[in-house]
């Protein structure tokens, strides 16, 4: 914890992210990333409970006026809230930041080199009536060969992160209606570890601790994304839900036949730059090379499957259903 003053002289407390071996500091209330000296990014961007219609288990509540997509205060749908509801928020209460493209100017060229960006994302923390919040969710295409989907790194920084990963050789097909879902793994990840998003899998990030979740992410750039087939489905195949008495995970109904879930958590590979010891970023300029498989993901499969600790049951989650 460390304290600034912002430009109106105010004082503010800042949560140094020292996991990431950078200097990024977060506002303790707004949770808003300010960089230090030396470091740029490309840009930044925030996604509201508005822009997440579609994607979420349960929108009761939530205004469906389009106007409010345009960045407009949302107001609730229903004026007169019980007293003490929390679970109907406002269209415009933030959802996720994203800050792309973040690098120290002299290591532009080793980026850019291989094709990365280092990206950082921040879910905030609560629930949308239950649900705890997360990211859109998407899955990565496919490489020129047609032979596996790219990878990706996930490097939490902050809080505690489910993340839902599931399989499907299908998932670009033009009707989306009857997708092959062959396999899905929960996979959680405290603070200072790492996931390596294995090909073949769509992914969602899920915040499920009590503050903010902040991730970095290594990414090639020229991945190309689809969010389409998760919308269709209004998300992913497991919802995560926060109450009182913890976490719970429920099946989305709106997919048809679905394997049961496998769960994981993650270990290291240094082989392929992942330890804990050593920051995503510096182990990056530490050995380039070493992350090749993101951009050449076919010869490592089977070693970023195995970066995967399989478990009879996650022991965050009280009840599945």
């Amino acid at each position: 914890m460390c304290r600034q003053h912002n430009s109106g002289g105010m004082e503010i407390a800042m949560i140094y992210l020292s996991t990431s071996g950078l200097p990024l500091f977060m506002d303790e209330e707004s949770f808003v990333i300010s960089m230090g000296e030396g470091l740029v990014f490309d840009g930044y961007s925030r996604k509201p409970v508005m822009k997440m219609r579609g994607l979420l288990a349960d929108e009761s509540g939530l205004l469906v006026d389009e106007s409010l997509a345009a960045g407009e205060t949302g107001l609730l749908a229903d004026e007169t809230l019980p007293a003490g509801e929390t679970g109907l928020l406002a269209s415009a209460e933030p959802f996720y930041d994203v800050y792309r493209g973040i690098v120290y100017p002299e290591d532009q060229a080793l980026f850019q080199r291989f094709d990365y960006r280092y990206d950082i994302t921040v879910i905030m923390p609560g629930q949308i009536n239950g649900e705890c919040k997360k990211t859109s969710g998407h899955y990565h295409g496919w490489t020129a060969g047609k032979t596996n989907t790219y990878a990706e790194v996930y490097e939490v920084l902050q809080g505690t992160a489910l993340y839902v990963l599931q399989k499907s050789p299908d998932f670009d097909r033009e009707d989306p209606s009857d997708l092959t879902i062959e396999d899905i793994i929960l996979v959680t990840v405290p603070a200072g570890q790492t996931l390596l998003v294995p090909p073949g899998y769509g992914h969602c990030s899920v915040n499920i601790g009590e503050g903010p979740l902040v991730f970095s992410n290594l990414a090639y750039v020229p991945c190309p994304l689809h969010y389409d087939p998760v919308k269709y489905y209004h998300g992913m195949s497991w919802y995560a839900f926060r109450d009182q008495s913890g976490i719970s995970l429920k099946r989305n109904m709106h997919y048809g036949c679905l394997p049961a879930p496998r769960y994981a958590t993650v270990r290291e590979k240094p082989e392929l730059g992942i330890a804990w010891d050593c920051p995503v970023y510096q182990s990056f300029k530490n050995n380039p090379e070493a992350f090749s498989f993101l951009g050449n993901p076919d010869p490592y499969v089977d070693v970023i499957m195995d970066a995967l600790a399989y478990h009879d049951r996650l022991p965050d989650f009280d009840s599945i259903a």
